[in-house]
């Protein structure tokens, strides 16, 4: 019988615990886990925040198992691979416990990271926080009750899922962002218009290509951005997070430039040691060179690969697009693979095809704008990646996402057949549209040469 530990209970450790189980019945697992609580969505903290669900409805259990044990409130401190074991610390009472293992799967995921803004850290807890967990989403969420004015540092999904859950409960609410426009990880400049003009119509104030440069006051009262001083109750900083990989570098697993680096099996470079999710660098499935993809649906697939592997059998992780969804107000926005700056940046030369249709006939009540981006290799016609906008959009970007995954070209997009019906598209699909747009372009690049 295996006796298998996994470090963290998000989604990777979650979805390995399952695929060690289905994999094998019999194994014994062990779940080192530094919260109180078994598992929670931290996607879903934003919309918990603006009041659509509960938060207490964020946090669920692993069903219950007779050959596994879960150390809530305990914190990994350190890991011997030559002994194979895991030292924890229980944090109610300061015992130390030695957890044997025949495999290790570290899942622990990644911290928020705090940008060198003058009184950000001073301020942490007192006016300044960050979104990370259910006990921050309480903080906030009752602050939000008290406070008039909030600040955002970040305009990337979670920076602005939150300015719109604070300025739903009427709070005067402005994001910065030093970059010079909103998701630029994930859209391009045109795409991120259509996000920016809503939120702005909202009454939210985007400023970009400026930082803060100090947060002020205690409790706070103001921040300092290049140009301006701006008054505020509160500061969220939504500046992304950082890998969690103190105790695997402590124990010589090998680093790469984002976190712990594994094959394509999720294994180390320590055999029996297996790592995945927000902790770990991976590759990506575009041009297979070393990314960070922080997403709870990578996180997913890696924990099922590292889990199967794990006990006993064969699966592998081929790479990440980072495709992900979400939903700003009434806004749908999602994308998948490289933006055009990622990649030309990678080195491609590139074709792009945008389409705006309607998610139904202009006839048909309800219609609502859609508008769609699909880049690709200039050379190949390969689809490299692609955004939406509007009612639909994650749908949409699913199919390219599949598409990309099957290595499909913008000629075959354009000419799929795509499900039709008044009530639910148009004739003439939006996807359809911007593939058409980019064949052209492409065809015509090939035609100049």
């Amino acid at each position: 019988m295996a006796n298998i530990v996994i470090i963290g209970l998000g989604s990777g450790g979650f979805a390995a615990f399952l695929a060690i189980r289905r994999n094998d019945p019999d194994a014994f697992i062990t779940i080192i886990e530094k919260r109180s609580y078994q598992m929670f969505s931290p996607c879903g903290m934003p919309y918990a925040i603006e009041g659509i669900i509960d938060l207490d409805k964020l946090s669920f259990s692993l069903p219950e198992d007779n050959h596994s044990t879960k150390l809530l409130m305990h914190e990994a401190t350190s890991i011997d691979p030559i002994v194979k074991n895991v030292m924890a610390k229980n944090l109610g009472t300061g015992e130390i416990l030695s957890i044997p293992y025949d495999f290790l799967i570290i899942a622990q995921g990644a911290v928020p990271f705090i940008p060198p803004i003058k009184g950000a850290r001073e301020n942490l807890g007192n006016g300044v926080y960050v979104l990370h967990d259910i006990e921050s989403a309480y903080i906030i969420s009752d602050h939000a009750g008290k406070g008039k004015k909030v600040a955002v540092v970040g305009a990337g999904p979670i920076g602005l899922e939150i300015a719109v859950a604070l300025r739903t409960k009427g709070l005067g609410v402005v994001v910065v962002e030093m970059l010079s426009y909103a998701m630029p990880r994930a859209l391009d400049r045109d795409m991120a218009k259509l996000v920016e003009r809503p939120l702005e119509a909202s009454g939210i104030k985007l400023i970009f290509d400026q930082s803060v440069k100090s947060i002020n006051g205690s409790p706070v009262n103001s921040i300092s951005v290049d140009n301006e001083t701006i008054e505020t109750d509160m500061v969220i900083l939504a500046s992304g997070v950082r890998a969690n990989i103190e105790i695997a570098r402590n124990a010589g697993i090998e680093q790469g430039n984002w976190g712990i680096r594994t094959n394509a099996g999720m294994e180390t470079n320590i055999r029996g040691i297996y790592a995945v999710g927000d902790c770990i660098e991976t590759v990506s499935l575009i041009n297979h060179r070393p990314t960070m993809m922080q997403l709870s649906s990578t996180a997913y697939r890696q924990g099922m690969v590292a889990g199967t592997n794990a006990a006993g059998g064969y699966d592998t992780y081929e790479g990440a697009l980072g495709t992900f969804v979400t939903v700003l107000g009434n806004l749908e926005i999602a994308a998948t693979g490289f933006n055009e700056f990622i990649a030309e940046s990678a080195g491609y030369k590139i074709v792009s095809g945008k389409g705006h249709g309607k998610s139904k006939p202009e006839y048909y009540p309800g219609a609502k704008d859609i508008t769609i981006k699909i880049i690709a290799d200039a050379r190949t016609g390969k689809v490299l990646g692609g955004q939406a906008v509007g009612e639909g959009a994650g749908a949409l970007i699913n199919v390219i996402a599949l598409g990309i995954r099957c290595n499909i070209d913008v000629f075959s997009i354009a000419r799929t057949e795509m499900a039709y019906c008044p009530m639910v598209g148009e004739n003439y699909n939006v996807l359809n549209k911007a593939a058409d747009f980019a064949t052209r372009k492409l065809e015509k690049a090939q035609k100049e040469k």
